[in-house]
């Protein structure tokens, strides 16, 4: 009978630990599509706003303010275009559909490029590569990716005139990458 019953035991010990596990993935999954949703929901936000003020007649606009509305729908179309973009990642490698193809990348050039992708929000960021930093061995499209959104995340986060820093250096045997801002 004792090993009946510690079996028993054991066999509850892991539908608890398995039941706890499950829980904790809903509540992660709950909250990504909390912060999924804010995000698709502030530049849909922007470019709602933007179009019905284009579309006003009742309402007298100045070259200016309208060539501002048309900048606003393209820079926020821009930015949902990378959230869903950012989506479809994150699901293609969940389901192992995405092939990573790992090379020699500069970190510099990476980092340059993602400033490139994300257009006008990158006026106050400033690079310290505090040496010269050795290639490293990433999927450069993916890293792209990763440093605009933390960079994007940043500046979208900073009260405005707020200074964002990205910072470059050699640690051990691996190059890191800060960046840093002063949002809440």
């Amino acid at each position: 009978h004792r090993g009946e019953v510690q079996a028993g035991v054991e066999s509850q010990a892991r539908r608890a630990a398995v039941a706890e596990a499950r829980e904790e993935a809903d509540q992660l999954r709950t909250a990504i599509l909390r912060a999924v949703s804010h995000d698709l929901r502030t530049p849909l936000s922007g470019i709602k706003a933007s179009s019905t003020s284009l579309l006003a007649d009742d309402v007298e606009s100045s070259e200016d303010d309208r060539r501002q509305f048309v900048e606003t729908i393209d820079e926020e179309a821009d930015r949902l275009d990378r959230l869903v973009g950012n989506l479809l990642d994150m699901s293609r490698i969940e389901s192992g559909a995405l092939d990573i193809s790992t090379r020699s990348v500069g970190v510099d050039v990476i980092i340059s490029l993602a400033l490139a992708s994300l257009s006008s929000l990158v006026d106050t960021v400033s690079i310290d590569l505090l040496e010269q930093l050795p290639p490293v061995l990433a999927d450069a499209a993916l890293l792209e990716r990763a440093i605009a959104n933390l960079v994007g995340n940043a500046v979208g986060h900073s009260p405005p005139g707020t200074p964002v820093r990205i910072e470059g250096a050699v640690v051990g045997d691996h190059v890191a990458v800060r960046v840093t801002d002063h949002g809440p």
